[in-house]
């Protein structure tokens, strides 16, 4: 066993290791395509530098075969995992033509015109207009970070290399034949080598945006309410706090507190099922009927928090009673058209006040508006009415229920 033997099973190993490696990421994350394309490019990489391998124990495995069919179709699900990405689909058609034509018309060159740089040019086209696409959803995603940046550079660096590596192989050994070539030839160690490199570099920059990706899931998902879909208590703290302490006289911050009506009366007629349902449709009018600068959160049970930044009593007012009666006219699914799940309002208006006196301000608003029969939008009434409900056993919203 000579040590050509032996260096012939680097590339297969390392592919077939990356390879697995993201297919085992994909498993425990199955709804991520792009993770799979990327670890059947690994194993197609794999598959064609096998061929110089087996070619010592078969001979019609030659290595030029293999990496002529196979690395083009790697580089393919290389750019469609990175389109899944970054545009959420990918142009098959652009990609599966580009590999189609320039494969076959490599194919036709090696039973007919045996020369190798023509081959080699042809084939390298194809794999030039995947990496194209891919570069192209990178620059059209709408964030981008280091990591993309990085994944972009080394595509573009193969953009240039595979074009030009055909061309300095003819400066250095000529045109080669394509059955004459010897694996230790410029030709093929280039080949071999820059693909190894090329590996490692998009298997680190793979590893490191997946890793990057779940952060953020996890992030998102420690700060989101997983019924309603909107911030939880601590996101809309962490999100609003900071809004709120900016506020100016000029410039003043409203804070509503929203409670739905009778919800444990919703639970026990109609079912916790039912119930859930009210919430997450009360959750999407919130959505629809807040402008885009609002921040909306669910702080537990039937109760949620809206901030409105830059906008005055009179404008708050104006939201507030259009989303009361947006909301009494909402239908749902399992609780009878005779029935209507209305809401209580408490609104409060800060200056650079803290958050946590403003919500205090919207309880007590919120409070008066349950005691004063429900379905209704109550203002605080200012320090006077602060200082009186400091005087108030605790929270008694909940009572009214």
């Amino acid at each position: 066993m000579d040590s050509s033997y032996i260096l012939s099973t680097i590339n297969p190993v390392t592919g077939f290791l990356l390879a697995l490696t993201f297919f085992l990421i994909w498993k425990n994350h199955p709804g991520k395509k792009y993770i799979l394309n990327w670890s059947l490019a690994f194993a197609a990489g794999s598959i064609g530098y096998a061929f110089e391998f087996f070619n010592f124990f078969i001979a019609n495995f030659r290595f030029a075969n293999g990496v002529n069919i196979f690395l083009p179709v790697s580089m393919l699900l290389m750019a469609r995992g990175i389109c899944l990405r970054y545009a959420g689909r990918s142009p098959d058609r652009l990609l599966l033509s580009a590999i189609t034509f320039c494969g076959m018309i490599g194919c036709w060159l090696s039973f007919g015109d045996h020369n190798a740089l023509i081959r080699g040019s042809i084939v390298s086209a194809g794999a030039v207009v995947t990496m194209i696409a891919a570069m192209t959803a990178i620059l059209r995603a709408p964030e981008r970070d280091r990591i993309d940046l990085s994944i972009f550079m080394v595509l573009l660096a193969l953009t240039i290399l595979l074009p030009v590596r055909p061309l300095v192989s003819f400066l250095i050994e000529g045109a080669p034949h394509i059955d004459a070539i010897e694996v230790t030839s410029f030709w093929a160690v280039s080949l071999k080598v820059g693909g190894l490199f090329a590996w490692i570099a998009f298997a680190l920059l793979f590893l490191l945006r997946i890793a990057s990706d779940l952060l953020s899931e996890l992030n998102a998902q420690s700060v989101t309410d997983a019924l309603s879909g909107m911030l939880n208590r601590r996101g809309f703290f962490d999100t609003a706090g900071s809004v709120v302490r900016d506020a100016t006289p000029k410039l003043p911050v409203s804070v509503f507190l929203l409670d739905i009506d009778h919800f444990k009366k919703v639970n026990d007629t109609y079912g916790h099922q039912v119930g859930d349902q009210v919430i997450r449709n009360v959750a999407e009018a919130l959505h629809t009927n807040a402008p885009e600068s609002a921040i909306i959160g669910r702080l537990g049970g039937e109760e949620f928090a809206i901030v409105l930044p830059n906008t005055n009593r009179k404008a708050a007012l104006a939201f507030a009673e259009a989303l009361r009666m947006n909301l009494e006219r909402l239908s749902h699914t399992g609780v009878p058209d005779d029935h209507p799940v209305t809401v209580s309002i408490g609104l409060a208006q800060g200056t650079g006040n803290a958050l946590d006196e403003l919500l205090h301000d919207a309880d007590m608003a919120l409070y008066k508006a349950k005691s004063g029969g429900r379905n209704k939008i109550e203002v605080n009434g200012g320090e006077a009415f602060r200082d009186q409900s400091t005087r108030m056993p605790g929270r008694l919203v909940r009572a009214l229920q």
